[in-house]
């Protein structure tokens, strides 16, 4: 059973965020060391999940007006049959809904693409390359 707390950019859970998202994009995936951390970091609201004490999911929100983008989704290799990508995105639809958010979009890597669409997000527009990864942009109005 994991918890899905709020943190931001000063909260010392951060280091273990940012561990876990150098071993899933970085190590796993090959996204290059540099594209992995950047500014939006520094302002966006962070989900972590935590279970006894280890973050084993994350993803962060930017709002942008009424539009909350929600990106650097990870969860553990070990705990991603436990549902918790779909906990934190739950979370973060109310996270952005409580700040104002009409709309959630994010950049889906085409292997998660159904992940999303099952969470009722939409594909918008082509496929782009992220990080030398395909993605799609993918939109979800949320419940006001």
């Amino acid at each position: 059973m994991s918890t899905i707390v709020e943190i931001q950019a000063t909260d010392p859970l951060m280091s273990a965020v940012y561990a876990l998202r150098h071993n899933v994009f970085v190590v796993e995936q090959g996204v290059p060391e540099e594209l992995e951390v950047d500014e939006d970091d520094r302002v966006a609201t962070h989900l972590a999940a935590v279970s006894d004490g280890h973050v084993i999911g994350t993803l962060r929100i930017l709002l942008h007006g009424r539009t909350a983008k929600i990106g650097r989704m990870a969860v553990s290799a070990s705990s991603r049959t436990e549902g918790i990508g779909r906990e934190l995105m739950e979370s973060a639809a109310t996270t952005a809904s409580s700040r104002g958010a009409e709309e959630i979009i994010l950049g889906a890597q085409l292997t998660a693409y159904g992940f999303y669409k099952r969470l009722g997000y939409m594909e918008e527009g082509a496929v782009f390359d992220d990080g030398g990864i395909p993605h799609v942009m993918m939109r979800k109005k949320l419940q006001l």
